[in-house]
């Protein structure tokens, strides 16, 4: 037997970055890591510079790229079809996929290799030493 009326499944429990927004466990990932950059932000200042920052900077380099690749996956649904057509959605959503690894990648080998994120956004708002 098989014959198949309708396409197959896709696999649970697999983790669609491309397809971020189609996702209800995504979208639910999404909504939690709003709420750790909400308290994580805050901490992060609170306690720059100190080695305790260190692993807040890690984290906040992670959800910051996930919580733009989804949300932007949101608005990439709305609108590239309505203005590029259909067949943009997809490549366009790869784009997005590219552009949010690499601000990971870019934020990690800063708090690794540089002062971390915290004290560089920090740095903007100190005066230049002459």
């Amino acid at each position: 037997r098989a014959f198949r009326a309708a396409r197959p499944a896709p696999a649970q429990g697999t983790i669609d970055m491309v397809n971020a927004d189609g996702s209800g466990k995504m979208v639910a990932l999404w909504h939690k890591c709003n709420l750790a950059i909400l308290g994580l932000t805050p901490l992060a200042f609170v306690l720059s510079p100190s080695a305790l920052n260190m692993p807040i900077d890690m984290a906040l380099a992670i959800a910051l790229p996930f919580h733009g690749h989804v949300g932007m996956n949101m608005v990439l649904t709305d609108y590239v079809k309505k203005i590029f057509g259909k067949g943009a959605v997809g490549p366009a959503r790869y784009l997005m996929l590219g552009i949010s690894g690499t601000t990971a990648l870019g934020l990690i080998k800063l708090n690794v290799t540089g002062v971390g994120v915290t004290e560089v956004i920090k740095s903007l708002w100190r005066p230049k030493a002459e």
